[in-house]
């Protein structure tokens, strides 16, 4: 290929409009007559994701396979960053051999709420954990010559309004909590691109945000790569460009092209600004055309063999009285459909289909364990099966440990949608009540991708979480079940005992809009300083063995501090311990958690083995956002080193001193402060100071527009039948893989079908257009809102106005 100042002499300005697009759900655009090839990007964080056949932005339901890896939530969970590392170089090497340029990987957003349905998808509710963890993922997989492509920028943390939602943030916390895994991310790994998210931020989309996507991401953090919108995340083309977003994906859509051309020949899109953004796509395929080395041998078993190592690092044990790992000697009940039916990863557009899964039958089969199944409930349904329920409870008499395999399905958790409560389904919950009420030892195998109610906690014998665990995960469920392994995963997220204890549940998914009053106060930084009772705290994991923590020191090198500590295994099995190292903030003239994570460490022990830990941090990651001075500032002042097990659990302290720092005047009227001290259980008055912006958004617009969501179509006779066709034709997918002969591929279909078929009601016109690839019109959609608004003479000559077909280069 040319250089690249070259070919942007050679360009025409329609083909520039091309390359700055995709084609075909999937692809970029190439140029031919000057041998720029395309480029082919697809999902995702958990595996390889790629369609078999195109069938639009959303068309996700046919998928090769590939292998299926733990979810992040559970390679998050390990605290091991080299896991997302090998995963990512894994992965990369199935790229390769299946002709992908860049994956669309990996989510850094933080977890707000236990509630978002993609949060199995997500690291962590702390920024620290999801910056190294997104950051090793990164450098794993374009170590190997494939791009990356950092998301969802920025703010998104719900499903239902994704699409149309406006996140009102104050400054502080999108710097301190929800941009500081991406600037982490951009600044250690350089990925080849980031893809900005569908909702507004403050009042402006992402795709055309010139605050996230030129001012942060480029002038500050020093980003050189594309940036990319979400699939129909595209609002105004040319206002994206202009603020920084170079490609529109999927594209297809001949407005957007259009918007383009006779932007830059009216001069409202200056030439150099396209061409900044051509230029960047340019680099993109130079970058991504390297000479990438296959892979020998079958590198589908070896890698579904590392989804099974990293399924038993990520496994988290959060209850044992003894009961494990078991001696094979137990008379044995199963119960649960999940036993056979493992849900190894979470539904939506990450959903991969493996060649095999070993659930926790085939791994019990496997070993010649002795026991008795009962299915007890169906896992795709939440009724009970009273007949089930009772053959359960029959066998438990001839049983004296019960191991219940239970969780979510992926049709109450999924990309597309959230969950409205924490609460498992009564077929579980009231089978497990009759199950503990027999007196004998019921051990709870979870699989889920995010906290749920345990009311029958304390009545367990024993709960190991698999969180979801990658097609092998019933390898490593009967591995850890049975000591073969022992459990050393923690949680990198807070368990509240229910939704109503969580720091945004006052206006969690209550309108399009979001308003996150809680600031910076955000999973266990509102939990610690609200004195909030949780069912499990950040941090918390158990292990067959018990480690003894002494010796701290610390010592101060310029601005870095390095922290030692002594951790023994003084157990009966060897095993991994997670060391955490939190500061405890100092006496502030701004409001503070009370503590914050600043390194974390994982070793391997042998019993009786003593290791020297060794953490470190720069004191510059004490320092707070001021909004007024819009800079960093280092206080003066004592902090404290805690070590901890987990956020609750705190076994060593020590004061340093910090006096290289400054004392700034507060940002903050005395009024927020004292909002603030504490944190808010509601919308505090004084938000609207905080964030700058005032809109709340309660009240639906008059009229619909291409921003209405399809659900609020039905408020009209023509938006209803418009809502009616749309859903049928997607319903379509659901109802064939519901005619399929029971299988694994049956279950993928059906769960990535339901995905699309639950969040297109959310989906607003103006993004299925964009995500359509061409096939439904800009001009269909303005044809169809006038319509739905009740003006058909306009709307018919809209919808009956042909549109010229959208070309290609070098047609």
């Amino acid at each position: 290929m040319k250089s690249k100042n070259k070919l942007l002499n050679l360009l025409t300005i329609e083909e520039k409009a091309a390359l700055i697009e995709g084609n075909d759900s999937w692809n970029t655009n190439g140029v031919p007559r000057l041998d720029i090839p395309k480029l082919f990007l697809t999902d995702g964080p958990h595996g390889l994701r790629k369609v078999r056949t195109v069938s639009g932005g959303f068309g996700i339901s046919d998928n090769a396979h590939s292998t299926a890896f733990p979810t992040s939530v559970t390679v998050a969970s390990s605290w091991n960053p080299e896991h997302a590392r090998r995963m990512g170089e894994a992965i990369a090497e199935e790229c390769i051999a299946e002709e992908v340029d860049v994956l669309l990987a990996p989510g850094v957003n933080i977890k707000r709420s236990p509630l978002c349905g993609r949060n199995f998808e997500y690291y962590s509710e702390d920024p620290l954990i999801s910056g190294d963890f997104g950051t090793a993922f990164v450098q794993g997989v374009q170590s190997k010559g494939v791009g990356c492509s950092v998301k969802h920028f920025a703010a998104n943390s719900n499903e239902n309004y994704r699409f149309v939602g406006n996140s009102v943030v104050d400054e502080r916390a999108l710097r301190e909590i929800y941009l500081r895994a991406f600037e982490s991310v951009v600044k250690k790994a350089k990925p080849y691109t980031v893809m900005c998210s569908y909702n507004q931020l403050n009042g402006t989309f992402a795709s055309q945000n010139q605050l996230l996507l030129s001012s942060l991401l480029r002038d500050e953090w020093g980003f050189d790569g594309v940036v990319m919108t979400d699939w129909g995340a595209t609002c105004d083309r040319v206002e994206g460009v202009l603020a920084g977003c170079d490609l529109d994906m999927p594209g297809g859509v001949w407005h957007n092209r259009k918007s383009i051309i006779e932007g830059t020949l009216s001069g409202r899109l200056p030439i150099s600004k396209l061409d900044q953004s051509v230029e960047r796509i340019l680099t993109l395929v130079d970058r991504c055309a390297s000479k990438k080395s296959k892979a020998n041998g079958d590198i589908l078993e070896a890698h579904a063999q590392l989804s099974c190592e990293i399924a038993k690092e990520g496994a988290v044990l959060l209850k044992n009285d003894g009961t494990l790992p078991l001696s094979g000697k137990e008379k044995l009940l199963v119960v649960g459909e999940m036993f056979e039916k493992m849900r190894y990863q979470g539904a939506g557009s990450s959903l991969i289909n493996p060649p095999r899964v070993i659930t926790p039958k085939n791994a019990f089969d496997e070993r010649g364990i002795p026991y008795i199944y009962e299915k007890g409930f169906r896992c795709f349904y939440t009724d009970r099966d009273f007949a089930l329920e009772q053959a359960a409870l029959d066998a438990a008499k001839e049983a004296d440990t019960i191991l219940f395999f239970g969780g979510l399905s992926d049709f109450e958790e999924s990309e597309g949608f959230d969950r409205e409560h924490m609460v498992m389904g009564d077929n579980q919950t009231k089978l497990l009540d009759a199950l503990i009420a027999t007196g004998k030892k019921v051990v709870l195998v979870l699989f889920t991708g995010a906290p749920v109610e345990l009311p029958f906690f304390d009545r367990l014998s024993s709960m190991l979480n698999m969180y979801l665990p990658g097609m092998y995960g019933g390898e490593a469920a009967a591995a850890l079940l049975y000591g073969e392994v022992t459990p050393s995963g923690k949680l990198a997220e807070s368990w509240p005992m229910s939704a109503r204890d969580t720091s945004c549940y006052a206006d969690y998914n209550l309108s399009a809009v979001s308003q996150y009053y809680e600031s910076i106060y955000v999973g266990y930084r509102f939990y610690d300083k609200a004195g909030t009772k949780l069912r499990f705290p950040f941090g918390f994991g158990l292990s067959y063995s018990s480690f003894h923590y002494s010796n701290l020191s610390i010592k101060q090198h310029g601005n870095e501090i390095t922290v030692m500590i002594d951790v023994t295994n003084n157990g009966n099995f060897s095993g991994s311990e997670i060391v955490q190292l939190y500061v405890r903030n100092n006496k502030s003239k701004v409001f503070k958690a009370d503590k914050e994570l600043r390194a974390f460490r994982k070793e391997f022990l042998a019993v009786g083995e003593t290791q020297t830990i060794e953490m470190k941090f720069d004191q510059s990651d004490l320092s707070y956002w001021n909004v007024k001075e819009q800079r960093w500032v280092l206080e003066n002042g004592s902090y404290e080193i805690a070590v901890a097990a987990s956020a609750a659990d705190i076994r060593l302290t020590a004061q340093i001193n910090i006096n290289g720092g400054e004392e700034a005047v507060t940002p903050y009227s005395d009024e927020i402060l004292a909002a603030y001290d504490v944190p808010p259980l509601r919308i505090p008055s004084v938000f609207a100071d905080l964030t700058g912006h005032t809109d709340r958004g309660t009240k639906p617009e008059p009229a619909l527009s291409l921003e209405s969501s399809l659900f609020e179509f039905k408020r009209s006779l023509m938006g209803r039948l418009l809502f009616a066709s749309v859903m049928y034709v997607i319903q379509k997918d659901y109802k064939k893989a519901l005619a399929m002969p029971d299988s694994l591929e049956r279950d993928t279909r059906l769960k990535n079908s339901h995905f699309v078929v639950k969040m297109m009601p959310y989906n607003s016109i103006r993004s299925m257009c964009m995500s359509s690839g061409g096939k439904f019109t800009y001009q269909t959609a303005i044809g169809f809102v006038e319509l739905a608004n009740g003006n058909l003479i306009r709307g018919l000559k809209t919808l009956l106005k042909k549109e010229k077909p959208l070309p290609l280069p070098g047609e």
